[in-house]
């Protein structure tokens, strides 16, 4: 089983964990189908993966955390950090899943922390914990792919309501100018992670509210 996720850092939209299962002997089958981490194929050919996976009867599940449900786990709020909602996350997904070998990309570099979590809840299941593990591990990068489409589906339903949102990620200009619209209209939706530093940075200023009074 490969672990992997989608939107940890993203402003905007839910995090998405996501696990695929099958047999080691069958691990090839991923290779000739194309899969690769997802950051390395376009939106349409992860699309087409998905739907090969869902063909071929490929076992896999996700968790959609909302962003309510980040932020109560951000340090900034007082939570117990996103590697716990993570690993807890791995938790739900593995024990659906039942693997004899848990692959997990590591959201840190010291990996081990993760690694010992999840070895004492599953004792008798092999874990490997890697950075980049999407990179090198099929499996993962076929999570990575069940994750990010599965997001992507979740932006583009939140898209018609707030607009053209890009990715929902700190980084997209898109995404800064709806958080933008959204503080400048009132507040922030359910769908804006309110923990994040990126909304202190487009709040307004002093000046802001002066300029928009003298131009008046």
């Amino acid at each position: 089983m490969g672990v992997d996720e989608a939107g940890r850092g993203a402003v905007i939209g839910p995090l998405v964990v996501a696990g695929v299962a099958l047999s080691e002997d069958a691990i090839n089958r991923l290779e000739v189908a194309g899969v690769k981490d997802s950051k390395k194929l376009t939106r349409k050919k992860r699309e087409e993966i998905y739907g090969w996976l869902i063909s071929e009867g490929i076992e896999h599940r996700f968790e959609i955390i909302n962003p309510r449900r980040v932020d109560s786990y951000t340090r900034r709020r007082g939570g117990p950090g996103i590697n716990v909602l993570e690993i807890e996350a791995i938790l739900k997904l593995a024990a659906a899943l039942k693997p004899d070998v848990l692959v997990v990309d590591s959201p840190t570099r010291d990996t081990e922390p993760i690694k010992e979590t999840l070895s004492q809840n599953f004792p008798g299941i092999e874990v490997i914990c890697q950075c980049h593990a999407d990179e090198n591990h099929p499996v993962v990068a076929a999570a990575s792919i069940v994750a990010k489409v599965t997001r992507d589906g979740v932006i583009a339903e939140i898209s018609k309501t707030l607009g053209d949102l890009g990715s929902g990620y700190p980084s997209d200009r898109k995404t800064i100018e709806v958080l933008r619209r959204l503080v400048k209209e009132g507040g922030a939706t359910e769908e804006v992670r309110r923990s994040w530093r990126t909304i202190d940075r487009v709040m307004p200023t002093l000046s802001d509210y002066l300029s928009e009074e003298g131009g008046s």
